[in-house]
């Protein structure tokens, strides 16, 4: 059986630290939303950064340089 200990683990990638077990099953589920929430967030951002950094190379260049950055 899958802990919310064991998943938050598993979505960081490493072990967590002791004073995380003082913390409920539904403490660490939040968490764990908060953190996927937040990666979610931060790739709108990433993508809408992109996009507007894509606003400045000339319309004809973007395809080649959507390739070149294997996009």
């Amino acid at each position: 059986m899958t802990t919310a200990a064991d998943t938050l683990s598993r979505t960081l990638g490493a072990p967590l630290p002791a004073a995380f077990a003082d913390l409920t099953d539904a403490q660490l589920a939040q968490l764990e939303q908060m953190l996927h929430d937040a990666s979610a967030r931060r790739a709108d951002q990433m993508s809408e950064a992109f996009e507007s950094g894509l606003r400045l190379i000339p319309r004809l260049m973007r395809p080649a340089v959507r390739k070149a950055l294997g996009l």
